[in-house]
């Protein structure tokens, strides 16, 4: 028979091997697939603000193309407010104040070629001369045609070029649809640190593609102005057309204003072929085969993409130079 501290010793042998055997069976948690989950989970997160930002930019872009001031007909580029609309006003100094001083110019210009034409005649050279008259008669009727309409000839100038904007839009799109996943801004891969880099990049290409939209508005805002402007003055250089020492006046002129209705297709084309650049970038590797490559592939990423935004605005703001240049301004 067994002592009482024999059977108090086999009793705890007892309860410690179940205790064992109960420690055996229950499983032990997943620490590591816990931290995994929450990592993919910051990283989607992430990644989604990139895609959103990135996404967001391209549509703040497109915003200024097709359905902006660059393809709105001659007489509603700057909207309407009320009754009366900036090419009302524009009309209505033409006709009341620049239309009579481009006649008046007009007539000017038409005394001194009479002038010109009395000084080279001769007594012997009759027949000539009265040639020259016909012909002076005839030229100072085109003057006057092209005087008395010229705000509807330079309109008829804007409207072509308004043709080729709206036509270049109707086959490349508006420039607002970008692939993000064909692009591959924003790197697939789970890690943290580069995708926190990238967000900042991110914030920065943000401020940039706000700089751009409000350099973009500048530019097509002053250009539509300076077109309603140059429309309304028209009468005074077309007037000088009648002349040869002036005519370089009259012609530059309508070179002038057809480079400023040429940098409407520009910066069409600008907002066009954005995404399209953004979609030829590249990513740089470090070539270590640790996950730097990823913080450096996704990076190179966003930093050319705010490369091509600082082009951008720089772009925009050299529409009209570009545009003078292909006239030979």
């Amino acid at each position: 028979m067994e002592s009482p501290m024999q059977s108090r010793g086999r009793h705890i042998a007892m309860a410690a091997a179940l205790a064992v055997g109960i420690a055996l069976l229950v499983p032990r948690p997943a620490w590591a697939s816990i931290g995994d989950d929450i990592n993919s989970w910051m990283c989607g997160v992430l990644r989604d603000t990139c895609n959103w930002i990135f996404g967001a930019q391209a549509k703040v872009l497109a915003s200024i193309g097709v359905d902006g001031v660059l393809s709105k007909p001659f007489e509603g580029m700057l909207g309407t407010v009320g009754e009366v609309t900036f090419f009302d006003m524009a009309r209505g100094v033409w006709g009341t104040a620049v239309l009579p001083i481009g006649c008046g110019v007009l007539s000017m210009v038409f005394t001194v070629q009479l002038i010109h034409l009395s000084q080279r005649m001769d007594g012997n050279a009759s027949m000539p001369a009265v040639r020259e008259v016909v012909f002076l008669l005839v030229f100072f009727a085109v003057c006057l045609f092209l005087v008395q309409n010229s705000f509807e000839l330079m309109r008829a100038v804007y409207e072509v070029f308004r043709l080729a904007i709206t036509r270049t839009t109707s086959a490349f799109g508006s420039g607002g649809s970008m692939d993000l996943s064909a692009v591959s801004i924003v790197t697939e891969d789970d890690d943290v640190a580069a995708l926190l880099a990238m967000v900042v990049v991110a914030l920065v290409s943000w401020l940039v593609v706000v700089v751009a939209y409000v350099v973009a508005l500048v530019v097509t805002w002053a250009r539509a102005i300076q077109l309603y402007v140059m429309a309304a003055l028209s009468p005074i250089p077309l007037s000088l057309l009648g002349l040869e020492e002036t005519r370089e006046m009259g012609v530059g002129y309508i070179r002038q204003f057809a480079s400023v209705c040429l940098a409407g297709l520009i910066i069409t084309v600008l907002l066009i072929a954005f995404p399209v650049v953004i979609g030829g970038l590249n990513a740089a590797s470090a070539g270590t085969g640790t996950p730097i490559d990823s913080l450096v592939g996704g990076l190179s990423y966003a930093l050319q993409y705010l490369a091509m935004c600082v082009l951008l605005v720089l772009s925009l703001a050299k529409s009209g130079a570009w545009a003078r240049d292909v006239l030979g301004g």
